[in-house]
């Protein structure tokens, strides 16, 4: 699968280039679920550089019995379109948790599809999901979508099953293909409290970012980490460390295929 996800990655970088390109919705303007696609341009960013020697962040999965195992692996594609794949950006043997009420969740897409993707959060046992948004993806890359401040937060202590389809027939659902997984809203104790107040998210320097991401890594919140880490790239595009510890980060849990391919799409 690897040599398909490469393939399309280097494709999308011959057309669409390596400028970070923000997926608008359909009403023409921006809204709090913000779609993006971003990637890493290829200046600046060589695996010799000092700082990919140092220390990158850390993942420390929670220990809290046996969870679910996430299904985020990847989907292939509906028939009539582009064959693509797409796949979670989730710890792939736990559920991944965090301590926002409005948090942000990311995937991978190997390629453009003609075809609606949709992005469904829900609580289960609940008829009414939380939060749906269907978007059109014109090319590979990684696509965020936070949760809308103006929704309730996610209630503490909660498990949240969140997808991405390919709405390969609106008629049939039966027919859609998608991924999977789930979400945990954290409460923190005093300890990770504490912590947590030390974390300056109004700081977009470098050294800010990889420390607040370090604070999440290590205490197991891993929503709260990557988003750390994808808003600090974006602030900082041609800082390697960012880019080493979002790969770290990614490796750690799992998905050395998606930081493979971020790592050959800069050769």
């Amino acid at each position: 699968m690897l040599d398909t996800f490469v393939k399309a990655r280097k494709l999308a970088t011959v057309v669409g280039g390596a400028a970070s390109i923000f997926l608008m919705p359909a009403i023409g303007s921006w809204d709090a679920a913000l779609n993006q696609t971003f990637r890493y341009p290829s200046a600046n960013l060589g695996l010799s550089s000092v700082a990919w020697a140092d220390t990158p962040v850390q993942y420390v999965p929670p220990s809290r019995g046996t969870p679910k195992t996430s299904v985020g692996a990847g989907s292939r594609g509906c028939p009539q379109s582009v064959p693509v794949t797409v796949a979670l950006l989730v710890p792939n043997d736990h559920n991944g948790q965090t301590v926002s009420g409005h948090p942000t969740f990311s995937w991978y897409v190997s390629d453009k599809t003609s075809v609606p993707v949709e992005f469904a959060l829900v609580e289960p046992g609940v008829a009414e999901p939380v939060f749906v948004k269907q978007m059109q993806v014109s090319q590979a890359g990684i696509i965020q979508v936070q949760l809308p401040k103006e929704l309730p937060e996610l209630a503490a202590g909660k498990k949240y099953r969140w997808s991405v389809s390919l709405i390969c027939d609106s008629n049939r659902p039966s027919n859609n293909v998608f991924v999977q997984s789930w979400i945990e809203r954290r409460s923190p104790n005093p300890e990770l409290a504490q912590k947590l107040a030390t974390v300056k998210t109004d700081d977009s320097s470098p050294q800010a970012v990889r420390e607040n991401a370090r604070i999440y890594a290590q205490a197991g919140l891993w929503y709260d980490a990557l988003q750390a880490l994808s808003t600090g790239y974006t602030a900082n595009p041609n800082d390697p460390s960012i880019k080493a510890d979002f790969l770290a980060l990614l490796t750690q849990g799992g998905l050395s295929q998606i930081s493979g391919i971020e790592r050959l799409a800069q050769l």
